[in-house]
């Protein structure tokens, strides 16, 4: 199953980002449903029962983090955009802590940190300078703070409509 390990948004936040994400309605651009709004903490692909099970045995509980949703950003440069995001502060230390514990049971680590929360994917842009404006436009946005009290191991399931996610288990 695919699975990837996930900080869920409150619905406040997620209504603040969903009049952000009307910036980017545009041609070619695959906005992320409301409802799968989150920060990837790690994404762990395919993996199978097995591997589940021994991350469900992790202790992967955390402390309370206040998180600040800001500043958007783009995946992989800005003359190459593929994934629109929204910045998250603070969880650095939090990705670094779960990655290493994942490494333990034969997770490769991850190269660098960029915590976010992915708005939109790229398929295709006609007009790319007028993408750039928008980003530019609104590149210093605030969406606002939470506290981060849990973290979510998910499973996505591909559709045509896109992902459905589910939660296995919570920390």
């Amino acid at each position: 199953m695919r699975c990837f390990i996930a900080i869920d948004l409150p619905e406040e936040i997620k209504d603040k980002i969903e009049e952000v994400k009307k910036h980017f309605k545009i041609k070619g651009i695959k906005l992320v449903e409301k409802e799968n709004l989150h920060i990837t903490i790690k994404f762990l692909g395919e993996i199978d029962e097995e591997i589940v099970e021994k991350i469900k045995n992790l202790d992967l509980s955390i402390s309370p983090i206040k998180v600040k949703i800001k500043n958007i950003g783009v995946f992989p440069n800005e003359n190459y955009i593929r994934v629109i995001w929204l910045g998250a502060t603070n969880l650095v230390d939090l990705f670094k802590e779960v990655d290493e514990k994942l490494s333990e049971i034969g997770f490769k680590k991850e190269r660098e940190y960029v915590p976010h929360v992915t708005i939109g994917r790229v398929k295709f842009i006609e007009n790319k300078k007028a993408l750039k404006d928008k980003i530019e436009k609104h590149r210093k946005i605030d969406i606002g703070e939470f506290e981060v009290k849990s973290i979510k191991l998910m499973k996505s399931t591909l559709t045509p409509n896109g992902p459905i996610y589910e939660v296995i288990k919570e920390w």
